[in-house]
């Protein structure tokens, strides 16, 4: 009787234990989390925390065993498990590790991770690590000062409007075009004081996303003059220097930006857009300070600053001798309002940044490359003509050819990768 019964209850037995979501010699998942061999196929064995990813088609979750669903695939998975993304509820995602919904940038297994990070067994976050990986960075926005000439010239004609008026257009215009990708500060000259010559203020402070305050501050200065550039009307400010004295106080007011703090950012290129429609006036020199002088001891600072010129209505060579020594080459020169806006815009799009911010430390700071437009054969590591890196600041200074390549707008990708050269991360 005894091996009767137990003839009767072996295929019972074998059937029970059979896996509850399998087909036809696929790889099925058990509901412990397991994933085992099934059928003909003589599959391998299961990996602990990775199971419930069956192979059973399935229309409706009434066609998988109890304890299973059927996912956004069609496919047969274990209560609590996953296999895409859209079998979670939104904005979890499906770890392909553990194949369970977790928060983004969270983790059970490695597998749960972007390529070239690992998970940290203790916080179950997704970091940096392995072999190759790639880190995300923010563009680093320049300091760009704008220097601007007040003085009574500058009610006289360019183009059929009057200097001063040309002028703010040209600078709301690019102000506002650039006002994501540059930080503008205001500074104008002289400051119209007793006696001329005086060295000019700055009036709207560098800041991000200025342009609403650089272009608020102009718009009740007037293109008229007066003796203190203060004088007050109904339409506005008398804003132009007009007191009798010399005023064009150029290597004065280059000069009064020495140390200045604002254009003392370590973590930024800095520079000073001088716009003015004529020569200093020799009578304001004095100490040797002129404006090729002055503009010489701001690119010699640390950090340098670099001083663009734009001569409006002037074709001066003094000017000239300003840009080269600050750093810029030459004086560009402009006539109307066309001519000033195109001037602004092309300084504006050489000063844009060259200069990325890490988002997270490279593991190893020597091996950090850098790919424009999906080239795999990379930017050199070169401080001349490609890339440095700061580790101190966590950042990548692009130099020479490299970024001019970015600023003349032939570059559509930066893709920072680590730890693989010649392969760029997804």
């Amino acid at each position: 009787m005894r091996r009767f019964l137990l003839a009767l209850l072996l295929p019972l037995l074998n059937l029970a234990l059979l896996p509850a979501c399998s087909s036809g010699g696929g790889v099925a998942s058990n509901a412990n989390g397991g994933s085992s061999a099934a059928g003909g196929s003589g599959g391998g064995s299961g990996s602990g925390g990775m199971g419930g990813i069956g192979s059973q088609s399935c229309t409706a979750t009434t066609d998988c065993a109890t304890g299973y669903y059927c996912n956004a695939t069609k496919l047969c998975l274990a209560a609590g498990k996953c296999a895409v993304n859209a079998d979670c509820t939104s904005p979890d995602v499906c770890g392909q590790g553990s194949h369970t919904c977790l928060a983004a940038g969270t983790c059970l297994f490695a597998g749960d991770c972007p390529t070239g990070q690992t998970c940290d067994t203790t916080s179950h976050k997704c970091s940096l690590g392995g072999a190759c990986g790639k880190i995300e960075f923010t563009h680093i926005a320049p300091n760009v000062l704008i220097l601007l000439d007040r003085s009574g010239s500058m009610h006289n004609d360019a183009g059929g409007n009057t200097r001063w008026n040309v002028a703010k257009t040209a600078i709301q215009s690019v102000t506002t075009t650039y006002d994501a990708d540059i930080r503008f500060g205001l500074a104008t000259y002289s400051s119209c004081l007793s006696g001329g010559c005086s060295a000019g203020s700055i009036v709207v402070p560098i800041a991000p996303n200025n342009a609403a305050k650089v272009n608020g501050f102009l718009s009740d200065k007037l293109d008229q003059g007066s003796s203190n550039g203060q004088n007050q009307v109904s339409g506005g400010i008398q804003y132009l220097c007009d007191s009798g004295d010399p005023e064009t106080s150029t290597g004065k007011s280059l000069d009064a930006l020495a140390g200045e703090q604002s254009l003392q950012d370590t973590a930024r290129q800095n520079a000073v857009l001088l716009l003015t429609d004529g020569e200093e006036s020799s009578s304001c020199v004095s100490g040797g300070k002129d404006g090729p002088t002055s503009a010489a001891e701001l690119l010699a600072q640390s950090p340098s600053v670099k001083t663009f010129v734009v001569g409006l209505g002037v074709n001066a060579s003094s000017l000239d001798a300003v840009a080269q020594a600050g750093g810029t080459g030459k004086l560009v020169s402009a006539q109307n309002q066309t001519e000033l806006n195109a001037a602004l815009d092309s300084i504006a799009s050489q000063i844009s940044s060259c200069d990325l911010k890490l988002t997270s430390q490279p593991p190893d700071p020597n091996q950090v490359y850098v790919y424009f437009n999906g080239d795999a054969s990379g930017v050199a590591n070169d401080p001349n003509n490609g890339f440095s890196y700061d580790a101190a600041s966590n950042t990548i200074h692009f130099h020479g050819a490299a970024c001019d390549s970015i600023q003349q707008k032939h570059v559509n990708s930066i893709v920072v990768g680590f730890g693989c050269k010649g392969q760029i991360p997804s």
